[in-house]
C-alpha cells in the first residue's frame, strides 16, 4: 500500500456492505485453514536520542492493564470493532501510531468503548519480519507492545538502520526462547496471506485503513483512512456506535 509523506486529511466514508461481506469472506476462508467529541490534541514522539530501553518503557506503560489476544487489543465485547489493515514498515503509519493511536487507546480502548485489531499487511522483506515479530509475540500477550515499539523506533531512528525484531522483543523482556519458537508458526503467514487478500479485494491504496462497526451489526463499515487527529477517531467510533 501507498503511504504518504506526512499526516494527510482523514477520509471517512461508509463501506458498501457487499464490498465488506467479501472482505470478511476472503479474511475466513484463509485464517480459518490453520485452526480474534474528543480534543484533537496529538501526541509528539519522544526525540531521537531516546534509547531503545527507554522506548520500551514508554510502550509498557502505555498499554499497561489492557488485555491482548492476538493482535486485538482491549476488551472483546466493546461496543465498537476496529479492525487496523497497516505496514509495520510505512512512514505515514507510524505517525498515526505515535502520535494519535496512543490517545485513542487511552481514551476509547483502556474505556472499554472499542477494541483495536491488528492486521497486518507485508509489502517489503522488513514489514514482513516485523509483522511475524509481532505475531510471535501474541502467544505472551504482547503483540501490541512489539507493534507499538517498532512503530517507535522507526519515528526515533528515521536516519538509521532498523533495528531487529529481536532487539525489539528482548527489550520488551519477552521470553526470547519462546519468542523465537513462536515465529515459524504456520498461522501468522496465513494471517498475512488474508489481510494481503482483503485489501487487494477492497483496493485499499493508502496504509493505514481502520474500519470501524457496532459490534453484531451486519450494516456497513465506517472507514477511516489515515487518520490524523484523535477527534477524526472520536467521530468515526460516535458514527459506528449508532450505525
Amino acid at each position: 500500500m501507498r503511504a504518504a509523506a506526512a499526516l494527510v486529511s482523514t477520509s471517512v466514508s461508509t463501506a458498501p456492505l457487499r464490498a465488506l461481506v467479501a472482505l470478511a469472506a476472503a479474511t475466513a476462508a484463509l485464517a480459518g485453514a490453520a485452526s480474534g467529541t474528543a480534543s484533537t490534541a496529538v501526541r509528539t514522539p519522544r526525540a531521537a536520542s531516546v534509547g531503545l530501553a527507554a522506548a520500551a518503557a514508554q510502550v509498557r506503560r502505555e498499554l499497561r492493564g489492557l488485555g491482548q489476544r492476538g493482535l486485538v487489543l482491549g476488551d472483546p465485547r466493546a461496543a465498537v470493532s476496529i479492525i487496523e489493515y497497516t505496514d509495520l514498515d510505512c512512514p505515514l503509519c507510524s505517525r498515526v501510531h505515535t502520535r494519535v493511536l496512543p490517545a485513542v487507546i487511552e481514551r476509547f480502548v483502556r474505556t472499554g468503548r472499542a477494541s483495536i485489531e491488528l492486521r497486518a499487511v507485508a509489502t517489503s522483506a522488513r514489514s514482513r519480519s516485523l509483522a511475524l515479530g509481532a505475531y510471535a509475540a501474541t502467544p505472551q500477550h504482547r503483540g501490541w507492545d512489539l507493534v507499538q515499539l517498532a512503530y517507535l523506533r522507526s519515528v526515533q531512528r528515521s536516519d538509521a538502520a532498523p533495528e531487529a525484531g529481536s532487539r525489539l522483543a528482548s527489550a520488551l523482556r519477552l521470553d526470547l526462547a519462546s519468542w523465537r519458537r513462536s515465529l515459524p508458526d504456520p498461522e501468522w503467514n496465513l494471517q498475512l496471506r488474508a489481510a494481503r487478500s482483503v485489501v487487494a479485494v477492497a483496493r485499499f491504496t493508502r496504509a493505514p485503513v481502520f474500519l470501524l462497526r457496532r459490534r453484531g451489526a451486519s450494516g456497513p463499515f465506517v472507514v477511516l483512512t489515515a487518520p490524523g487527529s484523535v477527534a477524526s477517531f472520536g467521530a468515526a467510533i460516535a458514527r459506528a456506535a449508532h450505525g
